[in-house]
């Protein structure tokens, strides 16, 4: 059986995502986050015999989210769900639940990254020091940054004006004394067990001065002052080893993304931009 989400039923959604509360990060963090009465997100539940939740999709914006065990015998009710959403750029969740749809998306490319998990930092950047919070009048700075720095933003102002107001997002920035953003990064998503980076970068002229490092530790030392982990997913080896160096070790969970083949060159929320 398969039911829509209401209020309801928070609680029994977050004791079955909290079996594995690193791999559910996001879901747990946007149903706490936006909860059921969002235009932005839907929560769907899929019930065995016996009333007990086996399966959850979530889609927030164009993303979807499945979570499910390899043998679910709802697939074959998510799968057409899935399908019928309008503007979905990317199918995101653990690898062994991502790689059951691959084959029937065919449009889609599979790609698959390691989440990564930092409790203490091993040293502290030289250039901590200059790391700052965003502040609302520096959200255009910011959307500017990131299109000098990745070449598009898939931002907009009022939304991230909306999420600061919240409290629901915390962008961690690098300015030179024009105020203009040099390097900058965020955390995504936070529950009682860990925050998610993301969106780390460096504008290509400022690159090679530890800038990028600074700001990983930054929001590091904000997740270790409230009692977190951090954790990030990553695919590039030379990244990599940026994170390792900093503190972070690789856990044995794999997160894979489908995405349009046309934007292989294109990040979403999902991933890391490193740089």
């Amino acid at each position: 059986m398969i039911y829509k989400c209401i209020e309801d039923h928070r609680e029994l959604l977050l004791n079955f995502l909290a079996v594995d509360p690193i791999m559910n990060l996001f879901v747990i963090g946007n149903i706490e986050t936006y909860g059921f009465d969002s235009l932005d997100q839907d929560v769907w539940a899929y019930t065995d015999d016996s009333s007990q939740i086996t399966g959850i999709l979530l889609r927030y914006k164009e993303n979807v989210i499945p979570v499910h065990g390899e043998n679910f015998d709802g697939f074959e009710t998510f799968l057409p769900l899935l399908q019928s959403l309008d503007e979905i750029t990317a199918v995101s969740g653990a690898s062994s639940t991502i790689e059951q749809y691959a084959e029937f998306l065919p449009e889609l490319e599979l790609t698959e990254t390691t989440i990564a998990l930092c409790q203490d930092l091993l040293e502290s950047p030289k250039n901590i020091d200059l790391v700052e919070p965003l502040k609302k009048i520096g959200i255009p700075a910011y959307l500017t940054f990131q299109q000098e720095c990745f070449g598009k933003t898939t931002e907009q102002e009022l939304p991230l004006l909306e999420a600061m107001n919240a409290d629901t997002i915390l962008i961690h920035v690098i300015k030179n004394d024009n105020g203009e953003i040099l390097s900058a990064g965020r955390l995504a998503v936070e529950t009682a067990e860990a925050g998610m980076i993301i969106d780390i970068g460096t504008i290509e002229s400022e690159r090679g001065n530890g800038y990028a490092s600074a700001i990983i530790a930054s929001l590091v030392q904000h997740c270790q002052q409230k009692g977190k982990k951090a954790c990030l997913f990553y695919s590039d080896a030379s990244a990599g080893r940026l994170y390792h160096r900093l503190g972070f070790q690789d856990t044995e969970l794999k997160w894979s993304m489908l995405k349009p083949r046309e934007e292989k060159d294109k990040k979403t929320l999902f991933e890391e931009l490193t740089t």
